[in-house]
């Protein structure tokens, strides 16, 4: 059963991951005139299985019990600066068109994304109804 819902829960985790860069490099974006800013990124991290993040597994003490599922994150990734398009007279790192083209890439992978999952909904809501449509 758990399968049915692997792709789903593979594009959750990338639409998570892209919103949260949207709101960062937006960030980056309003802080354009700010003496001193470093923009900051995010950089795509995989979440350790509970089992092996705590060195423990779930017991399951029936057999008709739930295999336990791994804890989601709160995060989707680890934030870094990149300072990587150089400072300006005032110590700035940011460069708007950067900072704009990364945006753009990144709503595009979201929409591909959203568009993706939303894609394998509607073939689990057809397979639920038995064909018959929703």
């Amino acid at each position: 059963m758990s399968d049915l819902f692997k792709a789903i829960s593979s594009l959750h985790s990338a639409l998570d991951y892209h919103f949260e860069r949207h709101n960062l490099l937006a960030s980056n974006i309003a802080h354009v005139d700010t003496p001193g800013y470093v923009p900051r990124d995010l950089e795509r991290v995989e979440a350790a299985p509970f089992k092996d993040a705590l060195e423990v597994a779930l017991a399951r003490t029936d057999s008709g019990h739930i295999p336990g599922a791994a804890p989601t994150t709160v995060s989707a990734g680890r934030v870094f600066d990149d300072p990587s398009a150089g400072a300006g007279n005032d110590l700035n790192y940011v460069s708007l068109d950067r900072e704009a083209a990364k945006l753009a890439a990144n709503q595009i992978r979201y929409d591909v994304s959203s568009v993706l999952a939303s894609s394998e909904l509607a073939t689990l809501a057809y397979a639920a109804s038995d064909g018959r449509g929703v």
